[in-house]
């Protein structure tokens, strides 16, 4: 059996998958805030969950699946396991519109070195948050109609959906310490053999050995990153809030819709 820490309300608080070593209760972080456990999960693709595995993650009642990778990823690994067992699956396609504005692929292609990759990382993170508005709007409205449990993901569940758990911990009021600390503990849920597959794939698109500090950068989560789009934010709508209201439609009676709905009274 996987490894689930169980609270009095029954449901595992923190699975360890080997199916997706990301997924994990967005509230596990969470200590300045009395967020609910059981609510909203965050995690990496769930792909080919053995029979123990599969039987937790249906035990966790996720009601609608918030799907933040592109067609292609989605094409080339579809959504089979929640769509089988009737869970609704929204579709947002963030993926492309963040490619847009510069490919991985082309990049380790051209220069593989740690600086061009991380530039472009920071202008990825810098168009994520108006390629996320959408489902942020979709995952607040949900949210508030009492939808929950859900859970959001990507393919590694690190950067897209960092950034879409960073601004429902932010629409809840939680610091931005315990943001970062949300974000960040992806970085200690890669397996070493993910790792090293990561790292093989890359340095083969790459043309050659990838430096272990470029590899870093791509494989892991970097607060620098997550700063990149929250200065977006800030030079364009001033704050957060504002971004989250004007961008997410997150106005002051859908917040506290929210709020009621993931916090304890």
């Amino acid at each position: 059996m996987p490894d689930a820490a169980t609270g009095a309300t029954g449901l595992a608080q923190d699975l360890r998958l080997a199916c997706a070593p990301n997924f994990r209760d967005l509230a596990a972080q969470v200590h300045d805030l009395p967020m609910r456990h059981g609510m909203v999960y965050r995690s990496d693709m769930v792909f080919a969950p053995s029979e123990d595995e599969a039987e937790c993650l249906h035990a966790l009642g996720v009601r609608v699946v918030f799907d933040l990778r592109s067609a292609a990823e989605g094409a080339a690994s579809p959504n089979a396991f929640w769509r089988e067992r009737g869970v609704e699956v929204l579709d947002f396609d963030i993926g492309s519109d963040v490619r847009a504005k510069g490919s991985v692929w082309d990049v380790l292609k051209d220069d593989a070195s740690a600086a061009a990759i991380h530039a472009l990382l920071s202008r990825i993170y810098r168009s994520i948050p108006s390629a996320s508005a959408p489902a942020l709007r979709s995952l607040f409205e949900r949210i508030a109609a009492g939808d929950a449990p859900v859970m959001i993901h990507c393919s590694a569940g690190k950067d897209r959906t960092g950034f879409v758990s960073a601004m429902l911990l932010s629409a809840l009021g939680a610091s931005r310490e315990t943001i970062e600390a949300d974000y960040l503990a992806s970085g200690g849920r890669t397996t070493p053999e993910q790792l090293a597959h990561a790292h093989a794939v890359l340095s083969e698109v790459a043309g050659g050995p990838l430096e272990d500090s470029a590899s870093a950068l791509l494989t892991g989560v970097h607060l620098d990153f997550l700063d990149n789009a929250f200065g977006w934010i800030e030079r364009k709508f001033g704050t957060t809030q504002a971004f989250l209201e004007h961008a997410a439609g997150l106005d002051e009676e859908r917040r506290r819709q929210v709020r009621s709905r993931l916090l304890e009274t």
